[in-house]
């Protein structure tokens, strides 16, 4: 329930577009929401900026997760300390308190050599 409400209040911060509701997503666009917000736990407007064109919506949510979310030779919390960098620089204040939030939660935040 917390991802839909979410939802609700990231669709606000979309201005551009037209972004697919929660409750209306179909096929594709139904399948990546759901595991966005199993995945992630929450509807991110980045991600959900892209549901007018599913496929483009699935590629983005792709990419994410399998940066973020897949095990692989870099530990989560050292991910998410490049996501903050990454998205301060592109001054994504958003993105920025999301990756700081998820960074100060995970075990290893404090060690200096997480930090990149």
């Amino acid at each position: 329930m917390l991802a839909l409400v979410t939802a609700r209040g990231a669709l606000a911060q979309v201005r551009h577009v037209s972004p697919v509701p929660p409750r209306s997503a179909r096929g594709l666009v139904a399948r990546v929401y759901g595991q966005l917000v199993r995945d992630f736990g929450m509807a991110a407007p980045p991600v959900l900026l892209h549901s007018p064109a599913p496929e483009v919506l699935a590629a983005c949510w792709m990419m994410l997760r399998e940066s973020l979310l897949c095990g692989g030779a870099v530990a989560r919390v050292v991910k998410e300390a490049v996501a903050t960098g990454v998205s301060a620089a592109n001054a994504c204040p958003y993105c920025v308190d999301v990756h700081d939030a998820t960074l100060r939660g995970l075990p290893g935040h404090d060690d200096p050599g997480s930090r990149p």
